[in-house]
């Protein structure tokens, strides 16, 4: 395993933070503005010449993993992240088809560039949500660790404090949000026949992170992560959650959960003029799940009954 300085940490956070962030107010405006006055043909065209790879094959996916052949494999580490985006069946008795497309289109997009922004790789849709990672061969676990922290926060914020009071000018009910997320070691290989494949990243984490984004396990605008992720995150920003348990093979297990505590983080990054990823950079992000233990990786508690 590579290991990294304080000064790799201190390079790497620099060089993420040369160009300007944008806010995920000018990332939905101009993506609805698009959508409305131009239609989807154009709105991709003009993504396509602000940087964002639209060809067929490129527009979803990780850069580390695309070369990947059908059962082809590679092990990597990072954060998975899943966004489920809320109350759209309301919305279609309500708008018409054609601003249902719009706002959907322009809350797509805007996740998308939040994601980008922060270095993250998106990588599918998931009905009305986006799954990312957050980690790749450029960047170390902390950086990827804090940007999806910030991501969470970014998008949050936004959507809550932008995208609803736009939606109820309209006369309408806001759309909440949800997410989950959880550090690990990802197994990525291409999957499918012929030309019908995609790269996947298989994981305790991937399908824990999936899992926690559904309404069943978050309310609206609750982020829950695993315990790998909840481990490195400050005790300020984190609250135990209901663990979670399922029984496989009359053995029952359980895995810690926390609520990410968005709002404070949020708050602290922002009028902490860095103190808060300076703060997260020097402590180590790890899995506590050893590649040689997977088949253990979830404590069991007890035998079914």
């Amino acid at each position: 395993m590579q290991c990294y300085t304080a000064s790799d940490l201190a390079l790497q956070s620099e060089r993420k933070s040369t160009l300007p962030e944008q806010s995920f107010e000018e990332f939905f405006s101009n993506a609805y503005k698009r959508a409305q006055t131009t239609g989807l043909r154009k709105s991709v065209e003009a993504r396509d010449s602000a940087g964002f790879q639209v060809t067929a094959g490129a527009e979803l996916g990780h850069p580390d993993f695309e070369h990947l052949k059908v059962g082809e494999k590679k092990e990597a580490q990072g954060v998975v992240f899943f966004l489920d985006i809320r109350g759209f069946t309301k919305l279609s008795f309500v708008l018409p088809n054609d601003e249902l497309l719009w706002i959907l289109q322009a809350l797509t997009e805007a996740a998308i560039r939040s994601v980008i922004q922060f270095g993250g790789h998106v990588i599918e849709f998931t009905g009305d949500g986006i799954m990312a990672v957050f980690g790749d061969s450029r960047t170390v676990p902390e950086i990827a660790g804090f940007a999806a922290l910030h991501t969470t926060s970014f998008l949050m914020k936004g959507v809550q404090d932008y995208v609803n009071p736009q939606l109820q000018r309209l006369g309408t009910e806001p759309v909440r949000i949800g997410v989950g997320m959880e550090f690990g070691d990802i197994l990525w290989s291409r999957i499918g026949i012929l030309n019908t494949t995609q790269v996947k990243p298989i994981s305790e984490a991937t399908f824990l992170a999936g899992k926690l984004s559904c309404g069943g396990k978050t309310k609206a605008w609750e982020a829950m992560v695993g315990a790998n992720l909840a481990a490195w995150i400050p005790d300020d920003f984190k609250v135990p959650a209901p663990k979670y348990k399922f029984t496989a093979n009359g053995v029952e297990y359980s895995r810690d959960l926390f609520l990410f505590k968005w709002d404070q983080f949020g708050s602290a990054n922002q009028v902490g003029g860095g103190e808060l990823q300076k703060r997260l950079l020097g402590h180590k992000l790890a899995s506590n799940i050893q590649k040689s233990r997977k088949r253990n990786a979830f404590r069991p508690y007890g035998r079914a009954s």
